[in-house]
């Protein structure tokens, strides 16, 4: 592994209004978008696994969830052309903080390892609603519960305003790939264009000012790195903030962004 350079300071440009505007507005619209496709598809699950009970008085059928996983899936890659949008997003920023006219590339390859990342986290919502009918239906059936009883547990599971609290879900879900997308998008292009004009760029870690924020990220709040190195954020590499590489601890509801310079 790449041994990331001592931590510096260094006072950053200001970015425009109009990053952070779009950025905020990103994570209402795609917190919207998210919370819409659970709600999609938590019906047609629940339809499904619990039509034994409806039509036969029989037991759910967690096994049901299998056969909405193209669903699942389409609407996951809906998401990520949302989210290649931000991406754009944070390659224009980054670029405008460089001085540079670059035109967006979504093939980038850093770029589309990023959102491959997301979309393999996001496809494993099937298994893990599956998991967690299975173990619902496990206590019922170590209770010796009747169907009738199976089927409240798993309406608790798939009700969108239930006790899975699915809107908090789709909240977290906008606001760390949100600024993750845009974030990668702004590495992928600072790369770009320190490999076009062969001379060092740098990143400063950059924490938004408010209480929401972890003490180990307002820690590293102007921490310094060459662009191909990582910050050191809890005794962990990362890329970038929201680096999915990172521990869940990290990284989700990561609001951080990174500003770009030159040595």
């Amino acid at each position: 592994m790449t041994q990331p350079v001592p931590p510096q300071q260094f006072p950053p440009p200001e970015p425009g209004p109009a990053v952070p505007l779009t950025v905020a507005a990103a994570e209402v619209s795609i917190a919207a978008m998210v919370f819409g496709i659970y709600t999609a598809w938590l019906a047609t699950v629940t339809a499904l696994v619990l039509a034994p009970f409806v039509s036969f008085g029989l037991s759910p059928d967690p096994s049901a969830i299998w056969s909405t996983t193209p669903q699942w899936n389409r609407d996951v890659d809906r998401l990520l052309t949302a989210l290649e949008q931000l991406a754009r997003a944070g390659w224009e920023d980054a670029a405008r903080q460089l001085g540079v006219n670059l035109p967006f590339d979504k093939s980038d390859p850093l770029l589309h390892d990023a959102l491959q990342r997301t979309r393999n986290l996001m496809v494993r919502t099937p298994d893990e609603v599956y998991k967690q009918v299975i173990k619902e239906l496990g206590k019922g059936h170590n209770l010796g519960e009747t169907p009738d009883q199976l089927a409240a547990r798993v309406r608790r599971v798939l009700d969108v305003n239930g006790a899975e609290n699915w809107p908090a879900r789709a909240q977290t879900v906008a606001v760390t790939e949100v600024h993750r997308a845009f974030n990668f998008g702004g590495l992928a292009a600072s790369q770009r264009i320190q490999q076009r004009e062969q001379r060092p760029l740098t990143k400063r870690w950059d924490s938004k000012d408010d209480a929401a924020v972890r003490p180990a990220h307002r820690r590293a709040d102007g921490q310094l790195r060459p662009v191909s190195q990582p910050f050191l954020v809890m005794d962990e590499p990362l890329m970038m903030p929201g680096d999915p590489a990172g521990m869940p601890a990290n990284v989700i509801n990561c609001r951080c962004k990174a500003i770009f310079g030159r040595q």
